[in-house]
Parts: structure tokens; sequence; C-alpha cells
């Protein structure tokens, strides 16, 4: 990914948080259901991209770090927690690459 793109993609984000921030000022009552087994599904999904490894799934990859961040925070790691939730945006941002690159015909 080029600066421009990431830059382009970058201002998508902003704007959509800022809409998001707008509409709807109150983002949650909790981050997370203390009823879901972050940690089960944490390992769920590493063995599943490891298993399953080629081809790779940005959803796969994307459900671990997601799950990754969930059972640090449900664990009281919060610092983990935030860490966690940066590679999460890092894996959206690979996703918004891939399927832009898709619609510019596959461009790499």
């Amino acid at each position: 990914m080029t600066s421009k793109e990431f830059i382009e993609l970058r201002n998508m984000i902003e704007r959509e948080f800022s809409r998001a921030v707008t509409k709807h000022p109150k983002f949650c009552d909790m981050l997370a259901d203390k009823q879901t087994d972050w940690n089960r599904l944490e390992s769920l999904m590493k063995s599943r991209n490891d298993e399953y490894a080629p081809p790779y799934y940005g959803e796969n990859i994307f459900l671990e770090e997601f799950a990754e961040a969930m059972n640090a925070y449900q664990l009281g790691h919060k610092e983990d927690a935030v860490n966690e939730l940066a590679q999460c945006g890092a894996v959206i941002l690979r996703m918004m690459e891939f399927v832009q690159n898709e619609i510019n015909g596959g461009k790499e």
C-alpha cells in the first residue's frame, strides 16, 4: 500500500468515525459480554489459521486478532487489549486494501 492509498483509507475511517460519533454519541454500555468465552474463541481462530493455512482468509485473521483483544480485555489486561485492537485496525486496513484492489481490477 502506498502512502497515498493509506491516507485515503485512513481518511475514510476518520469520516466514518465522525459520522458514528455524531449519529450515536453513546457507543456502548460494556465492551464485552461476560458470557462470551473469548479464550475459547481465540484458541479456535488460532488453530483455524494454523490448520487451514494456506490459503489465508482475511476474515479468520481479523477474527483471531479480535478474539485476542476481547480475551485480553476480559482478563483485565487492558493495555494488551488496546494493542490488540490496534492490530485489528491494521488488519482492517489490509482488508480494505484487498477489496480496493479488487475494485481496481486486481492490481497490486
